[in-house]
């Protein structure tokens, strides 16, 4: 069945070559391992493997470095359909490909002869959360701390952390020295942090870092420029909240197809006569829901693009552009949580099993709803700048 939330075949230009195509063989396997993987609180090994060569994990890389490319709209529409699929296999990959955009300002000498000398099939994972603290030394900087919600149930090739440098002057506005460092996994320690709610296979762990040395060219500012030969990483700090949003409605996607299986075979206690797929009641509010969720898509889908064309153009977003982005998260993030408490509700009594995925997307989308990318700001900025405010931060 075709519906508004699934591409029609003349909008979908996707190939079997694709990373959207090639992720679409085994999307049956994800969805099927979902129960699996929350039980081991990780994403199994094979399922990370075959996505690996499926290339989602490079897909955002310049193909000058041997990634794929895809822009903001794109990437989405891949993390999305996994996230249809299973929610913490989202989260994965959206944390791990869009991750290399918050080390955007390391040296382009370093990236291209030190990080991507063999080609981008790279694991990233990290926190760019600055808890770190660094002592400024010869040639480069000793960095020790503890860092939250390293999301990946992988080995990465890479780690990137945030953080201060202790002494140094404030920046001209006032911020502290914030910066952000690339280091290999074995100067780092994980631990065994994340047993949370949802996403519980996305091992969101801690990881600490003790007096370790990191060359001064294996670190850039934290806000800085942009030394990835992409169109996507010359967008604004930060961009990638889109990739956040398509978690959030692949979920709800997928609950609403959870609650099209119930419509045609769950029966009212009280009038076994018919299913509650009958009831009109229950029609109008399924059909709310699913517009609803359309409308989410659409928002995401239309400001994304919106700000990905100026990035393909060279130019800036403008003030309302941006706000309408980055506000459509934060938007999408809390909208999500309202919709998927309404999806439970219809449900009854049958989302509330364990053996139900609907009770899993729910809970993936109540931690999503909880980043700050969901909790920005930006639709006070936005209301600001439409209210004819200029100086908008």
């Amino acid at each position: 069945m075709t519906t508004l939330l699934q591409p029609t075949p003349s909008q979908d230009r996707t190939t079997d070559d694709s990373v959207l195509g090639r992720v679409r063989a085994h999307l049956p396997e994800i969805a099927a391992r979902s129960a699996e993987a929350e039980a081991a609180r990780a994403v199994p090994a094979e399922i990370i493997t075959v996505l690996r060569e499926a290339g989602v994990f490079r897909m955002s890389l310049p193909r000058a470095w041997g990634g794929e490319q895809l822009d903001l709209v794109e990437s989405a529409q891949v993390v999305r359909e996994i996230s249809r699929a299973d929610g913490s296999t989202g989260w994965t990959v959206q944390a791990a490909s869009m991750a290399w955009f918050f080390v955007r300002s390391l040296p382009r000498e370093t990236f291209e002869k030190e990080v991507f000398g063999n080609g981008g099939d790279l694991m990233l994972r990290g926190a760019i959360a600055p808890k770190g603290k660094a002592t400024p030394v010869e040639g480069g900087y000793r960095i020790s701390g503890r860092w939250p919600l390293a999301s990946g149930s992988f080995t990465p090739d890479w780690v990137l952390a945030g953080f201060v440098v202790e002494g140094a002057p404030p920046l001209p506005d006032g911020r502290p020295d914030m910066r952000v460092a690339l280091v290999r996994p074995e100067q780092v320690t994980f631990l065994d942090t994340w047993d949370a709610v949802g996403l519980r296979a996305t091992q969101s762990t801690d990881f600490t870092m003790d007096d370790v040395f990191v060359p001064a060219h294996f670190t850039g500012p934290l806000a800085g420029g942009n030394n990835i030969p992409a169109p996507f990483y010359r967008l604004p700090y930060t961009a990638t909240g889109a990739s956040h949003d398509a978690v959030i409605i692949g979920c709800l996607e997928g609950a609403l197809g959870d609650l099209a299986e119930l419509a045609a075979t769950k029966r009212p206690a009280f009038n076994p006569g018919v299913v509650i797929g009958e009831d009109p009641v229950f029609q109008e509010k399924f059909g709310d829901l699913h517009l609803r969720t359309a409308a989410l898509s659409a928002l995401m889908e239309q400001t994304g693009r919106t700000v990905m064309d100026r990035a393909l153009a060279g130019e800036e977003p403008t003030p309302t552009e941006w706000f309408s982005y980055t506000g459509g998260h934060q938007h999408i993030h809390h909208e999500g949580i309202r919709l998927l408490n309404e999806i439970m509700t219809l449900s009854g009594s049958a989302g509330l099993y364990s053996s139900s995925p609907m009770q899993r997307r729910w809970r993936d989308v109540r931690c999503v709803s909880q980043h700050v990318a969901g909790n920005n700001g930006s639709l006070r900025r936005l209301g600001a700048v439409l209210s004819g405010q200029e100086d908008v931060r």
